[in-house]
């Protein structure tokens, strides 16, 4: 029996940064997954950041993360959305090399001597001995399954028992056993779905009529930069027509979202592009982003369309779409289900509440999105590494990192839906910006050896200027911000009369006093975690509570 201090189970987003975390940290650990592909893996569309998700790669690079450095060596089209707006609301977004990525991934993992990978499926997990395939035995274990746990891909009327299809046309196998063990140690089992579009071959899009989207240049970079990448790529948008929208329409009964063969919840703001056309009937054309899978790739990922339709409905609807019609399909889009536990199992450490050597990252918790994964990893693995070695904790709350409304989110509220960031689910995203992650969390990971003094001054130099100008910018907003941090935490737990009345209070919009009413929060810092409350509303109860 090899013993560890931490094992992670799964190669993904959230796998790589757990293991990598516990490994800073120095314990002994022991990264499990089935496949060497399968690290880093960039599943569905290859791209990394986006609004409240570059703040979430610059915090697990302030953290020592591994995702950034990871970007910055694949990235082939770099652009920052919302440039015109405040630093607040800035996003860097960057379409990345599939290959390149995994290859860096690979590459940075092997940097860490007490980090061990072993490429091999789980058949045996013993929760309470510690155990997994009677061959391993560790303090603690991190679960980072992703979309494998019991895993159903749907296709029309396809359905396979699966995990994700590869890229050579095969199904990597779904986990049969550890769903049942998690169910039999006492967690709640949700059912959740994700899709993917289809890929199409580059040389078969007509790129005269679509509108070209050139990347920024000179770009930002997510962490210290790479120098070696000069790796550029355009990306292009068509869009949808009445004639897709009629194929769809039309074959409807087809869909297994609309016929009942899914029965998982999928991401409201992800939708497919039957749901999209059905729900939003009045739009009349649906963006399609036709983004590259690698710089020298001659596969394109047309974002914004994916589907669970059977392949020949997707040939007709692909083929009305301008630039597409003489579209060659390398893969079909497919839909997965998968389960996931429900999050408010866990405490802020995504750490079990009724075991405390088991921790939890990514989809299994009812999440979705590369970077949620990622964000979630780093901070399980590091708490892994310090239940098994005695060490402190990280603790990360929503006043202090993008991450920690992540958190906070999932394991209070729970989810019915996969759960995607966005900068506005944060109440103090003024503080919690992409450029000040350094400031906010590089002393934090250097106390808990998650990242050196040396890497955390470089970055620290790199970003000063940058954070130093943008908090005089925004100084008048983040002392306000600061007073109501301060009062948030010295009120969190204020309790809340049983009979307290919300009605007609101002800043309270109509639905939000229906979820209050309906939740009857016990306490402030319950009452900030309801979806839709802001700072102002917060303020509001409280002054009247101690009126």
């Amino acid at each position: 029996m090899q013993k560890y201090d931490v094992i992670v189970i799964g190669g993904g987003h959230a796998g790589v940064e757990a293991a990598a975390a516990s490994a800073r940290r120095g314990a002994k650990t022991c990264l499990m997954t089935m496949a060497e592909s399968d690290l880093g893996a960039l599943s569905c569309n290859p791209s990394i950041g986006g609004p409240g998700k570059s703040q979430m790669v610059a915090e697990m690079s302030a953290l020592g993360g591994v995702m950034g450095r990871a970007a910055d060596k694949s990235g082939i089209h770099w652009r920052t959305l919302n440039a015109t707006h405040g630093a607040a609301t800035q996003a860097l977004r960057a379409q990345i090399d599939r290959n390149l990525y995994h290859k860096a991934i690979v590459d940075i993992l092997s940097e860490y001597k007490n980090l061990d990978i072993k490429y091999e499926p789980v058949i045996d997990l013993d929760i309470q001995k510690k155990t997994v395939n009677n061959a391993y035995t560790a303090k603690s274990i991190v679960l980072t399954t992703g979309t494998f746990l019991h895993g159903v891909v749907t296709r029309g009327d396809e359905k396979i028992l699966s995990g994700r299809l590869q890229d050579d046309g095969t199904y990597q196998a779904a986990d049969k056993n550890i769903s049942d063990i998690l169910r039999g140690a006492g967690f709640k089992i949700l059912r959740l779905k994700t899709g993917t579009p289809a890929r199409i071959y580059r040389d078969s899009i007509n790129w005269g009529v679509c509108e070209i989207q050139e990347p920024d240049t000179p770009h930002d970079w997510f962490d210290l930069g790479d120098e070696n990448n000069s790796y550029h790529c355009a990306c292009y948008i068509t869009h949808t027509n009445e004639k897709t929208h009629d194929v769809i329409r039309e074959n409807i009964k087809n869909a297994p979202m609309y016929n009942g063969d899914i029965v998982g919840t999928g991401p409201r703001y992800c939708p497919s592009l039957e749901d999209k056309v059905m729900r939003f009937p009045e739009h009349k054309s649906h963006h399609v982003f036709l983004e590259p899978e690698g710089w020298d790739s001659d596969i394109i990922y047309p974002n914004g369309i994916s589907t669970s339709f059977g392949s020949d409905i997707q040939d007709t609807w692909i083929r009305t779409i301008p630039g597409l019609e003489n579209a060659r399909i390398a893969r079909y889009g497919y839909a997965i289900e998968y389960d996931a536990i429900d999050a408010r199992a866990l405490n802020d450490k995504l750490q079990s509440k009724d075991i405390p050597h088991m921790f939890f990252a990514g989809q299994i918790n009812g999440t979705s999105g590369y970077e949620e994964a990622a964000a979630q990893g780093l901070v399980a693995g590091a708490n892994a590494a310090a239940f098994a070695l005695g060490k402190n904790y990280l603790e990360l709350d929503r006043t202090s990192a993008m991450i920690g409304v992540l958190i906070d989110d999932i394991t209070t509220l729970g989810v019915d839906e996969p759960y995607r960031m966005f900068t506005s689910r944060a109440e103090y995203r003024l503080n919690l910006r992409a450029d000040n992650a350094i400031a906010r969390l590089g002393q934090i990971g250097v106390s808990l050896g998650l990242i050196s003094e040396e890497r955390f001054n470089t970055i620290y130099n790199l970003k000063k200027d940058t954070f130093t100008e943008n908090d005089k910018f925004y100084a008048g907003y983040i002392a306000r911000n600061e007073r109501e941090i301060a009062a948030y935490k010295r009120d969190a737990n204020l309790k809340i009369p049983n009979d307290f009345k919300y009605d007609g209070l101002p800043g309270l919009t109509n639905e939000l006093v229906e979820k209050l009413n309906a939740t009857r929060p016990e306490n402030i810092a319950d009452l900030s975690r309801i979806p839709g409350m802001t700072p102002a509303g917060i303020m509001v109860v409280l002054r009247k509570i101690k009126s």
